[in-house]
């Protein structure tokens, strides 16, 4: 396995200096798909706009998918890593070039010994997990290209458990992910003479205390909700009364009913709000990433080709209010995603999207043997 951690390590630095976010990666993906060729895969199919699907096929047996993301974030890199980001304002912050090239070293592993192993496994690169919608899954589970696959599996790295450890959920994992937009209209005036307008400013700062009730006051208190208002807009100067004003945030939950209630409390509140105040308003209610909601076999499954890799398996009693769209893939079939540690223990850590986030690389292999044993094992 030394070999295959010191490859590991390698493709991962690699990807960390040459960062691309969204839609947009262009260069990661041709790197991934040399690699695949080079591991003599039966298929690579594109899909998407740089999103690829290899496929080993190994006698009879499940199908299984495995997925891993490469794209990274909008953020300038401040960890003096020697391999830091090469790519000015853009850094794999959520590290996601850990999970492409775990799940890279895992096919090299199993192209290589097919022997130890039967079924077929799916290998899915996917870009824009961190957006924009739909998000790069989207149109890999649209693709049909992923139709044959019975159980999906993802790992996601967190400096929230030790290295040597993995976390999961059963059932409930990442929440449900949307956006609200909302723009007031009314009519713009001089400041000394607020009479004569109608201040969209009041009706921006009038909604967004009115909300603040939606979950304390509406959602049953068993049931969990997230609305938080994130950016507000309006005006170009301290003595005039704009015409407009904007606002947008997000609403994280975790079933269709509470969904559902809150897209209806923001819209009949933004409404009210702009009828009190004599304005007009536009409400967009974008619906993003469904709930994750891992299968409650796929976690077994997890769990028990976990056993003899890590030192500590923690079952979470609370799911988070951070999103994915690996809930595209669950939603297909089942399949279920975890949390895999990489914490140091000499160095301080900081949380994933941090400009100075650095990931524990003695845990990659760790990922990279669970995803073997999860397919040695059949998928059973």
């Amino acid at each position: 396995m030394k070999e295959l951690n010191d490859y590991l390590i390698s493709v991962r630095r690699h990807l960390h200096m040459y960062p691309e976010t969204g839609f947009n990666c262009v260069n990661t993906s041709k790197f991934i798909e040399d690699e695949l060729k080079r591991f003599k895969v039966d298929k690579i199919e594109h899909v998407g706009k740089h999103s690829l699907v290899a496929t080993i096929f190994n006698g009879k047996g499940k199908t299984i998918g495995l997925r891993a993301d490469f794209d990274a974030l909008n953020i300038t890199e401040e960890t003096n890593l020697e391999f830091a980001s090469k790519n000015e304002g853009m850094m794999h912050a959520c590290g996601h070039d850990a999970h492409t090239s775990m799940l890279l070293a895992t096919c090299k592993y199993l192209a290589e010994n097919k022997d130890k192993w039967q079924g077929t496994v799916k290998f899915i690169f996917q870009e824009a997990e961190e957006g924009p919608d739909p998000g790069g899954a989207y149109y890999i589970v649209n693709s049909n290209l992923l139709d044959d696959v019975e159980e999906f599996f993802a790992l996601h790295v967190s400096p929230g458990f030790e290295t040597g450890e993995i976390a999961i959920n059963y059932g409930n994992a990442l929440a449900a992910a949307d956006t609200i937009n909302v723009e007031f209209e009314g009519v713009g005036s001089h400041s000394a003479y607020p009479h004569l307008g109608v201040d969209p400013i009041v009706m921006q700062a009038d909604f967004i205390m009115s909300i603040q009730s939606i979950v304390s006051r509406k959602v049953d208190p068993f049931k969990t909700a997230v609305v938080t208002i994130g950016m507000v807009k309006s005006g170009t100067t301290f003595n005039i009364i704009p015409d407009k004003a904007y606002l947008s945030g997000t609403v994280r939950t975790f079933s269709n009913e509470v969904r559902d209630l809150i897209e209806k409390k923001l819209k009949v509140i933004a409404q009210a709000v702009a009828t009190k105040h004599d304005g007009t308003c536009k409400v967009e209610y974008i619906r993003g990433y469904d709930p994750t909601v891992n299968s409650i076999d796929s976690v077994d499954k997890i769990i028990n080709s976990g056993k003899e890799i890590f030192d500590k398996i923690t079952i979470l009693e609370e799911a988070s209010m951070g999103a994915e769209d690996f809930s595209r893939y669950i939603n297909l079939k089942k399949g279920a995603i975890a949390w895999l540690g990489v914490k140091h223990k000499d160095i301080e850590n900081y949380n994933i999207h941090n400009s100075k986030f650095n990931l524990n690389e003695d845990a990659l292999i760790k990922g990279c043997k669970l995803f073997i044993n999860i397919v040695m094992k059949g998928g059973n």
